[in-house]
């Protein structure tokens, strides 16, 4: 695929958007920000003389520079939404109370742990597949994904403990 067509184009924005939108907003924690950030991606891909051998390819390839942008703006623009700004920028595919309370407790992990439920569960990506995404290896990922469990297990005791639900 070396020179894409508008409708091709159109084609990879429909299919991966939100997806890199969600991972934009693990790391940003902003709506605005995210979408921004997923904009200069797809600027980038289109602009890319770059030779993708597949499907799958064009999607990790998409996911990593979205991971790596992120944390970019991230080390750009440290700075700390007060809770309003927070909730405020909660992304409207959450249907209930419950799911943005999930999303805030996932939101509050690391980094790391954060990318890897939101790619796990959210995006229903297998642990092989985040592997090749972040580059890592698959025991690595499997060890993250068990302590983000652990820690999210914790985070919801805690909450449960103290009476929110």
């Amino acid at each position: 695929m070396n020179k894409l067509t508008v409708e091709e184009f159109e084609n990879v924005i429909d299919k991966y958007q939100d997806m890199l939108l969600k991972i934009a907003y693990s790391y940003t924690k902003n709506t605005f920000d995210s979408e921004d950030i997923v904009q200069d991606v797809f600027v980038k891909f289109y602009r890319a003389r770059k030779t993708f051998d597949s499907e799958e390819h064009i999607k990790n390839w998409l996911i990593r520079v979205t991971i790596n942008r992120s944390i970019d703006y991230i080390k750009r623009n440290k700075r700390i939404l007060s809770d309003d700004e927070y909730i405020n920028n909660l992304p409207d595919t959450l249907e209930s109370r419950d799911d943005e309370e999930i999303y805030n407790l996932v939101s509050s992990l690391r980094k790391d742990y954060r990318v890897i439920i939101t790619l796990f569960y959210y995006d229903d990506y297998s642990i092989k597949d985040i592997a090749s995404i972040l580059n890592i290896k698959e025991n690595n990922v499997k060890v993250r994904l068990n302590r983000a469990r652990c820690k999210l297990k914790e985070l919801l005791e805690e909450r449960n403990k103290n009476g929110k639900r």
